[in-house]
């Protein structure tokens, strides 16, 4: 919360969208930061914890957060910003469409095993790979969003 209670933004007088700390309440020697890049629409808004594990760009902890932050601003699925980057949200939505083409492809191979009795059950592994395979027409798109 801010401390003066003034430079609050809404009706909840959260910290406002952009809001980073990176000194203080972070790892003493890890490069870590705390952004609250969203507006409190209701209740109190939490931060995000980002911590940089790898930076091959070289990049300054300025224009790092300042591209975190814009990247929040990027997602089709809303107008506003939103609390993590774009790019974390469709990993998100990609893991959660993936786990549910498995949990229907092996719903289905346990029934077609329980039912046939046959002995040509295909191994898990081969099952997974039919069942997150995209379709050429869809690759180069965000179908999951």
């Amino acid at each position: 919360m801010p401390q003066d209670d003034r430079q609050g933004a809404g009706k909840m007088r959260n910290v406002p969208p952009g809001t980073t700390v990176d000194n203080t309440v972070v790892h003493p020697l890890n490069f870590d930061f705390f952004m609250c890049s969203h507006f409190g629409l209701q209740g109190t808004s939490r931060p995000c914890h980002y911590t940089v594990f790898e930076d091959d760009n070289d990049f300054t902890a300025d224009d790092l957060q300042k591209l975190t932050y814009y990247l929040c601003h990027t997602y089709v699925r809303c107008t506003k910003s939103i609390s993590s980057p774009a790019p974390v949200q469709y990993a998100h939505l990609a893991a959660f469409r993936a786990r549910q083409h498995l949990l229907t492809t092996m719903d289905e191979s346990s029934a077609a095993s329980s039912s046939s009795g046959s002995s040509d059950y295909h191994p898990l592994p081969e099952a997974v790979k039919r069942a997150i395979k995209i379709v050429d027409g869809m690759k180069d798109t965000m179908y999951f969003v």
